[in-house]
C-alpha cells in the first residue's frame, strides 16, 4: 500500500509538470507602465515646496479628489488628518461593529490614503480612545465634550505643527443640518490655525523641539455661488489615464465597510473653496489655493533674495531648483533619473549645513529647514 501511494504521487506530480507545458500563461500580467508611473509618482513631490492639509471627523470624510489633484497632480506635501476610526458607522461588508468596526475602518482609510500618496494622521490613538464615533451627533459641543476637547485640540495642534501645511482645510462647514463630529472638527481646526503658531498654547510640544507653525491660508467648503478658488480637479491626467475625481474614487472605493465609491466619466468639474482666513495678502478671486505661497525652490529663493542677505542660500536654492529640472527631463529613464537625484541629494545636505549657519530668523531657518527635510 505504502510503495502504491508513492507511484500514485510520483505519477501525479509529473502528469502535472506536463500537462503545466500545454496550459496557457494564466499568472497576472505585468504592466510595464506600472514602474513609470510610481516612478513619476515619486519624483512629482520634488518639483514643490508647498504644502496642504485637510482634516475630518472619520474615515471617508476626506475630500479625496482634492487631495489626489493636490498629491498627485501637483506634487504638494498633502496630509489628512482623520479624527476618530468611525467606530460608531454602519457595516455593509460584514458583522462587525464598535471597535472591531474601527479596525476595519482604519485599514480602509490606510488604503485609501496610499491611493492618493497622502500622509495620513489619526487623531484617535488607541482603543477606546476618548475621540471616538458614538454614533450620530447633533452637536459640537456635545462631540467636544465626550472627546475631551483639550485632548482632540491638543492632537490637532501637534499635527499642524509636525507637518507644517501652507493651506488647511477642514473637510465639512459648521452648520446646523450637519453631523456634530464634522461641524467639531471645522471649529478646532479654525481654532488651531491661529493657535498653532503661539507658543504658549500646548508649550511642552517646545519642550520636544515641536515648534509652533502658522499656516498661510484656511479654506472652507464652497459652492459655485460663492468661492474664492475653483480646483479643476476634473482635470484628467494622461500620466494616470484618469481625472482627479477618477483617482480620488478609487480611494473612496477602498471604504467597503460604508459603501463608498462612485464611477464618472471623463469631464470638466471643479472643486469649490472659500478663503476663510490668511496671514498673506490675496485677491478676491485666485485661481489656485496656493496664490501668494512659494511653491518652488525658485520661489523660496526670491523670498530669500527680498530679505537682502544669504546669498549663499539664496545660490544653494537656485542649484535645487536646477537639479529639480533636470530630474524631470530625466524621466522616464530609471538609470538618468537615479543619477540626477544623487547630485540632488548632495545639494539638499549642503543646503541644509548653509541654512543652518546662515544669519537668518530662526523662523526662517525652521521653515527652510522643514522644506528642505521634506
Amino acid at each position: 500500500m505504502k510503495k502504491w501511494f508513492q507511484r500514485t504521487a510520483q505519477t501525479a506530480a509529473v502528469l502535472g509538470m506536463a500537462g503545466s507545458l500545454f496550459l496557457p500563461l494564466t499568472a497576472s500580467p505585468v504592466h510595464a507602465e506600472r514602474g513609470i508611473v510610481d516612478l513619476w509618482k515619486a519624483i512629482k513631490p520634488l518639483t514643490t515646496v508647498a504644502s496642504l492639509m485637510n482634516t475630518g471627523a472619520h474615515p471617508d470624510d476626506e475630500h479625496s479628489a482634492l487631495l489626489a489633484y493636490s498629491s498627485l497632480g501637483l506634487g504638494v506635501s498633502t496630509s489628512s488628518i482623520i479624527a476618530n476610526r468611525g467606530e460608531g458607522g454602519q457595516n455593509e461588508i460584514g458583522s462587525e461593529l464598535n471597535n472591531a468596526l474601527g479596525v476595519i475602518r482604519s485599514r480602509e482609510l490606510q488604503e485609501a490614503s496610499k491611493i492618493t500618496n497622502v500622509k495620513l494622521g489619526m487623531l484617535s490613538q488607541e482603543i477606546n480612545d476618548p475621540i471616538y464615533d458614538f454614533g450620530f451627533s447633533k452637536s459640537p459641543d456635545e462631540t467636544l465634550e465626550k472627546w475631551n476637547d483639550q485632548v482632540a485640540y491638543e492632537r490637532l495642534i501637534r499635527e499642524i505643527r509636525k507637518n507644517r501645511p501652507d493651506v488647511l482645510i477642514p473637510a465639512f462647514l459648521n452648520t446646523p443640518a450637519t453631523h456634530g463630529h464634522h461641524r467639531a472638527i471645522n471649529i478646532l481646526t479654525l481654532r488651531a490655525f491661529d493657535d498653532a503658531a503661539k507658543p504658549e498654547v500646548f508649550p511642552e510640544h517646545l519642550q520636544q523641539g515641536l515648534k509652533p507653525w502658522q499656516p498661510k491660508k484656511l479654506y472652507l467648503p464652497a459652492d459655485a455661488k460663492a468661492f474664492t478658488v475653483a480646483v479643476p480637479i476634473g482635470t484628467y491626467d494622461e500620466m494616470y489615464g484618469a481625472s482627479y475625481v477618477q483617482l480620488g474614487e478609487e480611494s473612496r472605493y477602498m471604504h467597503k465597510s460604508q459603501g463608498m465609491g462612485r464611477d464618472y466619466h471623463e469631464g470638466p468639474q471643479d472643486g469649490f473653496y472659500k478663503l476663510e482666513k490668511a496671514v498673506i495678502p490675496l485677491a478676491e478671486k485666485e485661481n489656485s489655493l496656493f496664490n501668494g505661497i512659494a511653491f518652488t525652490f525658485e520661489d523660496l529663493a526670491k523670498e530669500v533674495e527680498t530679505k537682502g542677505k544669504d546669498n549663499k542660500v539664496t545660490k544653494d536654492l537656485r542649484n535645487l531648483q536646477k537639479d529639480v529640472d533636470e530630474v524631470m527631463a530625466a524621466y522616464p529613464s530609471f538609470g538618468k533619473v537615479a543619477e540626477k537625484v544623487h547630485h540632488m541629494i548632495a545639494d539638499v545636505r549642503s543646503a541644509v549645513d548653509n541654512v543652518t549657519a546662515s544669519s537668518l530668523s530662526e523662523a526662517d531657518k525652521d521653515d527652510l529647514l522643514h522644506r528642505l527635510n521634506t
